[in-house]
């Protein structure tokens, strides 16, 4: 995990309540496409798309 995911994990638990411990855990157990579907999930709603 790199020093942008590390942030953008940060500010998506900041907004949502979650544990980052817990998102950095389920982060690592993902595939390389499955981290960039959710990371394009995270970014849409911390810019409130949904």
């Amino acid at each position: 995990m790199n020093e942008k995911t590390a942030k953008l994990l940060k500010r998506y638990a900041d907004k949502t309540g979650s544990n980052v411990k817990d998102l950095k855990k389920s982060w690592q157990g993902l595939t390389a496409r499955e981290r960039f579907q959710q990371r394009q999930s995270y970014l849409q709603e911390l810019k409130g798309k949904k």
